[in-house]
């Protein structure tokens, strides 16, 4: 019986010796891993800090702002006799719902009809006359005058800008991505004209640093019957 009692105690040494070795080696390979174990966690937690990234709100590029006039509306303001400043106005007026300003060609409850060639002057009077909310701005470069254009396709507005020789036209769409500028000439009103921004600075300096901008932001287009055909 002593006998027996003294093995068992040496099997339960034994067990108890091993079990606290192999936690031992446990806790060792944990806190001390090899090399290749420490580039292994140093890549997982690499993957996880730069994956992080896919959980958050994907980044969009602002979209492409464009009128969306019909050709035959745009035909309406082709150019007659000169009158290239009204005819930029008044397809921005078209595509703001600013009836007012889309009927400057013709005579209307608005005021008589406003024909031939404008500058700042002219154009601030007859909108205040009529009650036309806009902003008419010069300035002396591009930087004076292209921050506006570019908020004016923003807000939806857009604007009636100098483009060309002596010579006003209709800032379309812009798309802030490319940084490229569409423009509606009235003389050619069957398309949309592209133009790069390095084209396009050049062909505003051609005209002369002048923008109109109606107050009024885009609403649904009305739809325009039109009378005077």
């Amino acid at each position: 019986m002593v006998l027996f009692f003294v093995i068992c105690c040496l099997l339960l040494c034994a067990l108890n010796y091993s079990s606290t070795l192999r936690v031992e080696k446990r806790v060792n390979m944990l806190t001390r891993p090899d090399k290749s174990k420490a580039a292994m966690i140093a890549f997982v937690l690499a993957s996880l800090v730069s994956g992080s990234g896919y959980a958050q709100e994907p980044v969009t590029d602002p979209p492409r702002q464009m009128m969306q006039l019909s050709p035959e509306t745009r035909s309406w303001y082709r150019n007659p006799d000169g009158s290239c400043v009204q005819c930029s106005i008044g397809l921005a007026g078209v595509h703001a719902n600013d009836l007012n300003a889309a009927l400057l060609l013709w005579d209307s409850e608005y005021g008589p009809a406003e024909r031939g060639g404008s500058y700042p002057s002219r154009v601030e009077a007859y909108c205040n006359k009529r009650g036309i909310k806009a902003w008419s701005v010069t300035g002396q470069t591009i930087d004076d005058t292209l921050p506006w254009m570019e908020w004016s396709a923003r807000t939806g507005r857009f604007a009636a800008i100098g483009a060309g020789t002596a010579h006003f036209q209709t800032l379309y769409g812009f798309d802030p991505r490319t940084r490229e500028f569409f423009v509606l000439n009235n003389n050619s009103t069957h398309r949309v004209d592209r133009y790069s921004e390095r084209d396009f600075r050049a062909l505003h300096a051609a005209s002369g640093f002048w923008v109109v901008i109606l107050e009024k932001p885009s609403s649904v287009p009305p739809q325009i019957n039109p009378w005077w055909k």
